[in-house]
Order: structure tokens, then sequence, then C-alpha cells
């Protein structure tokens, strides 16, 4: 299903990242530099000569890098397009798990830290944080790829907000092809793990949804609405536990 067609999409190819937020590139045979939204490693992405797709810059650099080459598609790594994703999805209800539900606020401001969204459906708010998955673990999509203190005050508000009796939800935003669904990456941050299995049993909901970026229509497609998040040794997906990705 396509979600949003994009304007002005060019290949570009990736040289180095600069910092947390620049890319440079080669668009066609001219080095130049890319925004890129996502603060995390990317290292399975960044790497030199890998095909990305920008998007003319609407700051002070020329371009934004918005997707990598995946497979046939692009998975998009820019963070506020995954964010754009979802609410369109959720607009046209094409996300099963929270079918009904509109934005009522984003940015949600509470005592403990900024949180995404703020849900209603009949009169029913639903808080949610979105948090994008893009580190490949096999036939998984994984979040974090670094350690993440804001991600971990975000996991520790949540399990608050769920213990007052408010209803919660970590969604998972990935863009990979052939995945089964989404693991905590508890090498990168062993605390965030324990966190999410401490959240889950406190209740907060864990969602997830795949979206890809398809070069021949300049489009973001959904392409897995509903992708399930595992975090148990008793999950039928490991024959051995714990996985590979959590042994020393």
């Amino acid at each position: 299903m396509e979600l949003l067609r994009l304007r002005g999409v060019l290949e570009c190819r990736v040289w180095r990242r600069v910092n947390r937020f620049t890319v440079e590139v080669f668009v066609g045979r001219r080095k130049s530099r890319a925004y890129l939204n996502n603060t995390g490693r990317l290292e399975e992405f960044l790497i030199r000569g890998r095909k990305g797709y920008c998007l003319p810059g609407s700051g002070r650099l020329p371009y934004r890098l918005f997707a990598m080459e995946e497979g046939t598609h692009g998975s998009v790594v820019d963070t506020a397009l995954q964010a754009r994703a979802f609410e369109e999805a959720l607009k046209r209800d094409s996300l099963p798990s929270l079918k009904g539900y509109r934005v009522r606020r984003r940015n949600l401001r509470t005592d403990g830290a900024l949180l995404d969204y703020e849900l209603v459906r009949n009169g029913k708010e639903l808080v949610v944080e979105l948090k994008s998955a893009v580190l490949r673990l096999g036939e998984f999509a994984s979040y974090p790829d670094c350690p993440t203190q804001r991600g971990r005050k975000q996991l520790e508000e949540l399990i608050r907000l769920s213990g007052e009796g408010r209803k919660v939800a970590l969604f998972f935003m990935t863009s990979l092809e052939g995945i089964r669904g989404i693991l905590p990456n508890g090498r990168a941050d062993p605390a965030l793990y324990h966190l999410m299995v401490k959240a889950r049993k406190a209740g907060v909901l864990m969602l997830g949804a795949n979206i890809l970026f398809q070069p021949e229509s300049s489009s973001v497609i959904l392409l897995q609405p509903d992708l399930p998040v595992f975090l148990y040794p008793r999950t039928s997906v490991f024959s051995t536990w714990p996985p590979q990705y959590l042994r020393a």
C-alpha cells in the first residue's frame, strides 16, 4: 500500500559520515553534504559507495538523505519520514493494532520525558512512543544500534504511566526486506533490553510495522502493517536462548 509520494528524489552514493546529522554524498559526480535525521550509528548502511536516496534540503545543507538501498527497495532511515508514514497509515486505519485511533497531540511532555503521541479512540487515550528499528539481525529488525540514555528514560516513563493506569505503547517502525519481527538489541544496550522486558510485564503494548521506499514510483509503501515484537525465551522463533545477538 502506498502511503506517501515523494517529489524530487535523487540517487546518491555515500562517501562518509561527517557527524551525527551530516553525511558526505556524491550526487552524480559532485560531492556534497546531506542532512541525516537519525542519531543511530547506521553502520551497516553508511558504507562508502552504497547507494542512497536524497531529497532537496530545506536548511543549510543542499540535500536530505532519507533512505538507503535495501535489496530492490530503499530502507527509510529518516525518522521524521517514518513518523509521517506512521501518521498516514494511522489516518487510513491501515495499522490493525491501532485501528480507530487518531492523533490528538504530538510531542507529549510528561513529568519524566517527551513522548511522541497521544492518540484517542472513542474518548480513550493511548500514549505512543515511536522508535526506529532499522538494524538487521538475521530475519529480524532490531533497536537500538547503540546505547541510548534517552530511550531508557522514555521507556521508564512508559512503565510509570502504565503503572498509573494509562494505556501506553512502544511502536517500532522498521524498513527492511524479508523480516519476521522485531527484537531488542541487548548487546547494544543491555539495560534497555531489561527495561523492555519489565515494560511488557507492566502492560506496555509493543507493536511494529514495516515500510519501504519504492524507487520506481518514488513512494513510501506499507509492507507489513502488524509486526510482532519478540522478547522472551519461550518465543518459538528461537531454537536456543539467548539468541546469538545476546551472547557474549
